[in-house]
């Protein structure tokens, strides 16, 4: 480059400027070095920007506005293990941030103090933008990424429909975008969810995601699901189960033991899946109780199991001793990892198997009224 001169030159152009002759070293002449430096220049300064933009790639962070709500807290966790826990968000003047760690797309479930709940998806590197009005949450907006606001559409094209025609809606979401996250919850929710979903449509769908992504890890898990269906059916035999029982929960005694299918022969059976921190779940334990007390005035017994899937063992103690449980507790702390909640797919809470002594499942469901209370009348 000549002294003076603050164009940047590259290889042809300073061989000329030096009065050197134009060479071909090793087969590259000047002028394809200059287009291989340009080449170069390009892509680092593509890469830096892209990175500059991103600034957090392996992270995910939330930034929340809501009108009409000055302070207070939301719940929020995660049903594919994103999160270890359920963790907070405080809200202050109408705002809040939370960031966590993603190397992957994460389902991130935001429970509202009413206790519906918001579904977003943390992509990896996102920046996502919640915005809405407190007094109207059905509503609120989600920015920040194609998972996020793909799935805001969904909501809004199928508010007030019923649930057949959101099933169908949900159908034609997952094959017209099967790259996305937001399919793969919208499987889970109105198909792996739905005891009306055959194996056969279940599969065709599973099948469709799969060939879009077919090293998708958290696809692959949905693999269990899908083969879990069926298991949990109505008509059919509860599938054996183990479960060791912690000593001082509910009741459990003081020694250690372990619950299988076998000791509720020629029983009546209720299994209560629930958590502390799901609004509402709780209900599973006084649904319990009331049916045990209900029976028992007619002169019949039946055992309970409540199954937990709290992740803080001081507080599911305290839920235990406030509510008086004493019949069998389980909870090994894994929430919606634990193995047997996979094993049969369960993704929702509360959840009710109610199985007759001949050891078939005589209901299934999250909706005590609308799946258990009419098999609770017939025993």
């Amino acid at each position: 480059m000549k002294k003076g001169n603050s164009k940047a030159v590259f290889c042809g152009e300073a061989w000329e400027q030096q009065g050197l002759p134009q060479k071909n070293l090793g087969g590259v002449t000047p002028s394809v070095c200059s287009s291989l430096s340009l080449l170069l220049t390009f892509l680092l300064f593509h890469l830096f920007t892209f990175s500059s933009c991103t600034g957090h790639p392996n992270e995910v962070r939330l930034e929340g506005e809501f009108e009409h709500l000055e302070q207070g807290e939301f719940l929020i966790y995660s049903t594919d293990e994103a999160l270890d826990r359920v963790d907070t968000l405080h809200i202050q003047d109408g705002r809040f941030s939370y960031k966590l760690p993603a190397l992957q797309t994460a389902t991130l479930h935001i429970l509202y103090p009413n206790q519906s709940e918001l579904v977003v998806f943390g992509n990896p590197g996102a920046d996502i933008l919640i915005k809405g009005d407190a007094q109207n949450l059905s509503e609120v907006e989600v920015f920040g990424s194609e998972d996020n606001e793909h799935y805001t559409e969904f909501r809004q094209n199928t508010n007030g429909k019923s649930a057949k025609e959101t099933k169908a809606v949900a159908h034609d979401y997952i094959l017209s975008h099967p790259t996305l996250a937001m399919s793969q919850y919208l499987f889970t929710t109105y198909f792996l969810l739905d005891t009306a979903t055959t194996a056969s449509e279940a599969t065709e769908l599973y099948d469709s995601l799969s060939r879009a992504c077919p090293d998708d890890l958290v696809l692959s898990k949905l693999a269990t699901h899908v083969r879990a269906i069926g298991k949990i059916r109505v008509g059919k035999p509860l599938p054996d189960f183990s479960l060791p029982l912690k000593p001082g929960h509910g009741g459990n005694g003081t020694e250690e033991r372990t619950l299988r299918r076998a000791d509720y022969k020629d029983k009546l059976l209720l299994i209560a899946f629930w958590a502390s921190w799901k609004g509402g779940s709780q209900s599973a334990l006084y649904r319990a109780r009331r049916l045990r007390r209900e029976l028992k005035g007619k002169g019949k017994n039946i055992e309970l199991i409540s199954y937990s899937l709290d992740a803080d063992e001081r507080q599911l103690y305290r839920l235990e001793q406030r509510d008086s449980i004493d019949y069998p507790s389980y909870c090994d702390f894994l929430c919606f990892a634990s193995p047997l909640v996979q094993k049969w797919g369960i993704r929702e809470l509360p959840y009710f198997i109610l199985v007759t002594p001949d050891g078939n499942i005589a209901a299934a469901g999250s909706d005590w009224q609308k799946d258990i209370a009419a098999a609770t009348k017939e025993l």
